[in-house]
């Protein structure tokens, strides 16, 4: 082995965690909002925007990745990226008032937004043919676990010291990893020349697009859709962007954002495997916490030992991953992964208010494993066949998918769940006969009269325990079926498998 060679295998293992610590970071405040809300005197929504406006920074970010490390090298903007992730953090951890908490958030966002992409372009700029198989697998292992372990990690962090250790925690190994990728990684040098032919209608558009996508995804549910003019608003913003970028990006000469790559089949059918992949990554652990949180009651430390179940699955069967891949190819290690995460989402399917630990360890174990099986064949359909000139801009628009995937994803979620429990509400109120409802409420006057004076009352208190057992059956068949739908999609991407041709190697 080179000196070189080992110098970027050493590189690229501080790209992972600084890609970690990134990633984490997208939700490890989201459990926190209501302490962090509480300590700098904030509302509850005005907080929410700690969240949402890291978001929208990182999505418009991730497809300006690839122009970025072209103009100044993978070397220099994943060490700039990570060190200024790591001021910001620090500015973030001192923050004095919701505003400038949110300003500095904003910063954070758009580091971290370079740091992903970087990573998928580290395998494949930084690494020998022979090594970005299993460079891949370990990737796809730091992106995918973090958003798991990020909620439950940031609740007991909050618990245990403070919400500003939320940002604490990322100076040191911050630091590290910048210093350790400026000192070791060595690829090509910077073509300071592409920054002298800037896109800036192009780089708006991406803004204007994605910016205002991510306001509708993340604000539609509080805001009834697009009962709100604001909504209403930004969805035509983004609507008018997407295709004003589309023109531009195929009339330029030099885009900031090359969607001629969609031209490669092999990179559109990843591409739209990744997004169902961060529709179901993101989405079943969101619809996870509901249950847990809506229906079971948990509080974050129990919700954080549910939802550890799947990260540890997924260390775990990293080495299985291999060896499976080694022996019978990264095809059938897809069709695997989409197997087993649509058996874990069809199990889910069934669940009553009394499922428990027990009942969902196995889904939980299967949906960590299947997620680990998929996205690594899934990352080599999508870059494996391109030319190397071709890997960062195509890293960009990939790490999109997934994002995107996750915020449509979540967004589709919400509105499913709140049709399907009123219909259910609906259905179950027309089931209760008059017999059997004055049947239980007699029972439910009886438990309740011990306690209380007025038969009345007694018989008010009834109609309520009622209805809340009719709302949580709601909620659980709404959940039940939004389980099913998404088993379905996974279901359908297996049938795309076929469509895939065998990467070979690049040019």
């Amino acid at each position: 082995m080179s000196s070189r060679e080992l110098r970027n295998r050493l590189g690229f293992l501080a790209m992972s965690g600084g890609t970690f610590m990134a990633v984490l970071d997208t939700q490890i405040v989201a459990g926190s909002l209501p302490k962090i809300a509480a300590s700098i005197g904030a509302t509850i929504e005005e907080a929410s925007w700690i969240q949402t406006a890291y978001m929208i920074a990182e999505v418009i970010m991730i497809p300006l990745a690839g122009w970025l490390s072209r103009s100044l090298s993978l070397r220099y903007l994943y060490s700039l990226a990570a060190l200024l992730f790591t001021l910001t953090s620090l500015l973030c951890a001192m923050a004095w008032s919701i505003d400038s908490l949110i300003v500095l958030r904003i910063c954070q966002g758009i580091c971290s937004g370079i740091l992903a992409p970087l990573l998928y372009q580290g395998i494949y700029l930084l690494l020998p043919r022979q090594r970005q198989a299993g460079a891949t697998l370990f990737a796809v292992m730091i992106i995918s676990l973090a958003p798991v372990v990020g909620p439950s990690l940031g609740g007991w962090i909050t618990e245990t010291w403070s919400w500003r250790w939320l940002f604490f925690i990322n100076l040191l190994p911050g630091i590290m990893v910048s210093g350790a990728v400026y000192g070791l990684v060595r690829d090509r040098e910077p073509e300071w020349g592409l920054l002298k032919r800037f896109d800036f209608p192009g780089i708006a558009l991406v803004a204007l697009f994605l910016g205002s996508l991510e306001y509708v995804l993340g604000e539609g549910p509080d805001r009834e859709w697009f009962d709100s003019r604001l909504i209403v608003c930004f969805a035509v913003v983004s609507a008018i962007s997407a295709l004003l970028l589309v023109w531009r990006e195929l009339s330029c000469s030099h885009p900031v954002v090359n969607l001629r790559t969609f031209r490669e089949r092999n990179f559109s059918v990843g591409c739209l495997f990744n997004f169902v992949m961060g529709l179901g990554l993101f989405g079943s652990g969101y619809l996870m916490t509901l249950f847990l949180g809506g229906v079971k009651r948990y509080d974050s430390l129990e919700i954080g030992r549910v939802m550890a179940v799947p990260g540890i699955a997924m260390l775990l069967s990293v080495p299985i991953a291999r060896i499976v891949r080694r022996h019978v190819g990264g095809t059938a290690s897809l069709v695997m992964g989409l197997g087993m995460f649509c058996y874990a989402l069809w199990l889910n399917s069934s669940m009553t208010a009394e499922t428990g630990f027990d009942e969902l360890f196995l889904p939980q174990v299967l949906r960590g494993m299947g997620i680990i099986f998929c996205l690594s064949p899934i990352t080599e359909i999508a870059l494996g066949q391109l030319p190397v000139e071709a890997v960062p801009n195509a890293t960009g628009l990939y790490s999109l998918m997934r994002s995107l995937g996750g915020g449509i994803g979540i967004a589709l979620i919400n509105i499913l769940v709140e049709q399907r429990v009123w219909l259910h509400y609906r259905r179950l109120a027309e089931s209760l006969n008059p017999a059997r409802f004055s049947e239980y409420m007699e029972q439910l006057r009886d438990s309740f009269g011990g306690r209380m004076a007025d038969l009345e009352q007694a018989g008010q208190g009834g109609v309520k325990v009622l209805a809340g057992l009719v709302r949580r059956e709601s909620l659980v068949m709404a959940y039940n079926d939004v389980w099913l739908l998404v088993a379905m999609l996974f279901g359908v991407m297996l049938v795309l498998v076929p469509v895939v041709r065998k990467a070979e190697r690049r040019q």
